[in-house]
């Protein structure tokens, strides 16, 4: 059976983070901050680590400081994207598959 969230450690609690919630992972000095629809959490987890419990089929590393949620990105331009009102930058290298999955090439799953 496939879950629909995974856990992660913030501070000294374990939080229920769903996948359909999650908007975007922002990565800062120390910490990675991870937006919610409803919530932003902190954590030391390793973005490494926390990519490698997503489902990368609906969940691109867009820049070298963020991963975005394809389902929730509302706009794409030349080198930035769009969740809501938050202006993401975008890597040439991503532009290509973002630009295949905003054209409906990319299915979620």
């Amino acid at each position: 059976m496939s879950r629909n969230y995974f856990t992660l450690r913030c501070g000294d609690q374990h939080e229920k983070i769903p996948y359909d919630e999650l908007q975007y992972l922002e990565v800062m000095n120390d910490h990675i901050l991870l937006h919610l629809q409803e919530k932003r959490l902190a954590t030391m987890e390793t973005l490494d680590w926390i990519m490698s419990q997503l489902p990368m089929s609906a969940f691109l590393r867009v820049h070298q400081w963020f991963v975005v949620s394809y389902r929730h990105i509302t706009r794409l331009g030349e080198n930035y994207l769009m969740i809501g009102n938050v202006k993401i930058p975008v890597s040439q290298q991503a532009l290509a598959s973002l630009s295949a999955a905003m054209a409906g090439k990319v299915t979620e799953s």
